[in-house]
């Protein structure tokens, strides 16, 4: 068992549970290899595709309450997700967003069954996609310059599962525009908010992962693809929550982010219209600080392949650098 596999555990856990944890360990010393599922409590979470146009009014629905429209920041930020283009005039009405509300299961050794009830009150897994066409209509020939339609991604993350209440309690933002050589994506997190009312914490610490994915299908001049075209975690923080809301905007310099790679082209697009269908995906995992620390839980995730796994071992290590 290496040490990043047993970070998950963010060293937080009540020490009332190590009686319970060291029974479950002895008890299922054979089973070393099996899974038990763990189901973490529904979350509802949406992702908004933000086009140039429409940058201002996605920014502005449901805008955190922390976040003031009026400063440099939120303006470098609506710069960034504008991409050049006129806005269009905001409507009254905010978007109509289809929210998503789903429990996530994560496949964890027997040992973590005996903290799970606790564990459920202090950690939060969602995820949410969406799906468009990347790439901007223009010249139909193959060698005019790529440009994209989908500037940035909007997740967001609601207090209540059940209440149809609007209250944001977490909102991400990240650019994922075309570098200026227009060879690469430049992913790139851009401004992230954490309620201190809806997080979870006996101290106020708090860490959260973000991963950002990409999805998609076309084809060759004679056969046709599906595939992954990245899967990036974007940003991990740890944070104080006993001061109130956490709020950060993150740098637009040109060399900030990572490059990825474009999405792919079917031979033989009409490039006369929008192009270049995608799905983008954002996975949060959120682990608050139990009442104590427990620090023995190397069995937990032994072999972290699932997507929702890994974003919550950097979850993980980002509450411990701070610990």
């Amino acid at each position: 068992m290496n040490a990043r596999t047993g970070a998950w555990l963010l060293r937080s856990l009540a020490p009332a549970l190590l009686v319970a944890a060291a029974s479950a360990r002895a008890g299922g010393a054979g089973d070393s290899t099996e899974r038990q599922v763990f189901t973490f409590a529904p979350t509802r979470a949406v992702l908004v595709l933000i086009t140039g146009a429409g940058a201002a009014q996605a920014l502005a629905d449901h805008r955190p309450g922390k976040v003031d429209a009026a400063s440099a920041a939120e303006a470098e930020l609506l710069r960034e997700c504008a991409a050049g283009e006129p806005q269009r005039p905001l409507a009254q009405k905010g978007f109509l967003w289809a929210v998503a509300v789903q429990a996530w299961r994560v496949f964890l050794h027997p040992f973590a069954v005996s903290v799970r009830e606790e564990l459920l009150k202090y950690a939060s897994v969602s995820s949410a996609s969406a799906s468009g066409d990347y790439y901007r209509a223009g010249e139909p020939a193959a060698s005019t310059a790529l440009n994209e339609r989908i500037s940035c991604l909007r997740f967001t993350r609601y207090a209540a599962t059940g209440s149809g209440s609007d209250d944001v309690a977490l909102d991400f933002v990240a650019s994922v525009r075309l570098d200026t050589p227009r060879d690469a994506i430049r992913l790139r997190p851009l401004r992230l908010f954490i309620d201190q009312a809806g997080a979870k914490s006996v101290n106020g610490r708090y860490a959260v992962a973000i991963a950002v994915r990409a999805r998609a299908v076309w084809r060759d001049e004679f056969a046709g693809h599906s595939d992954q075209v990245f899967d990036e975690n974007v940003a991990s923080e740890a944070v104080d929550l006993k001061g109130g809301s956490f709020l950060k905007y993150y740098p637009t310099d040109p060399t900030s982010g990572t490059r990825e790679p474009i999405v792919p082209i079917s031979f033989g697009s009409d490039r006369s219209r929008d192009f270049g269908r995608v799905e983008f995906a954002v996975s949060v995992a959120e682990l608050g600080a139990p009442p104590a620390t427990l620090t023995l839980l190397a069995q937990l995730l032994p072999t972290p392949d699932e997507n929702i796994a890994k974003v919550l071992v950097s979850a993980a290590l980002a509450g411990i650098r701070v610990q």
